[in-house]
């Protein structure tokens, strides 16, 4: 909230001077260690969409895009694994995989774990519920269109992963919220024994 695109492509690590209004046709392809950011406002909202080898999920780039003020991420990997965030001035409020309850972790005043999860269990895919949630939250919804229009862009050509996944001040994640946490993967059913 109340950042503008130039303030999160550089929040990025990218060279705010290299960044044009391009078209999403007119983005250059990312290198082989970089990524393509394009970013736009909402509003009083600013985003930010990544493109090949993104980094808006590391400790860096989400405790900084916070500071002084709220931050939502949606990551998923090519492996479709989904993870949300609600960053406030540079603390996890909550975090969680969508349409997985067991996941979460701290909750915000927004209770998008619990919004999310009731969309999902009635049968809306996990993105589609993040994207209606982020939506109602801003007041505004990124539709195609606008993903497809003018946007400042700009390459990252080889982010310091390291840096950014260790930064100091870091990251604050909330502990665990769950009063009885389930353990990690299922019992398996007793064998017979010869």
């Amino acid at each position: 909230m109340n950042r503008s695109p130039a303030e999160i492509i550089r929040i990025y690590g990218a060279d705010e001077g290299a960044a044009r209004q391009l078209l999403s046709q007119d983005t250059p392809d990312a290198p082989p260690l970089g990524t393509v950011l394009r970013s736009g406002s909402l509003g009083e909202w600013g985003f930010c969409i990544e493109f090949e080898d993104p980094i808006g999920f590391t400790n860096g780039v989400m405790r900084d895009l916070s500071i002084d003020t709220e931050s939502i991420i949606l990551f998923r990997t090519a492996k479709a694994l989904t993870v949300f965030h609600c960053v406030v001035n540079g603390r996890v409020i909550e975090w969680f995989e969508p349409g997985y309850p067991p996941s979460v972790r701290g909750h915000s005043s927004h209770q998008f774990s619990q919004r999310i999860h009731a969309l999902t269990s009635a049968g809306m895919d996990s993105i589609a519920a993040c994207l209606d949630v982020i939506a109602r939250c801003v007041g505004q919804e990124i539709t195609t269109e606008i993903l497809r229009g003018p946007l400042l862009s700009v390459i990252v050509d080889e982010p310091d992963r390291d840096a950014l996944e260790r930064p100091d001040p870091p990251l604050l994640y909330p502990r665990d919220t769950q009063e009885n946490p389930r353990p990690l993967g299922r019992p398996l059913p007793a064998f017979p024994t010869p």
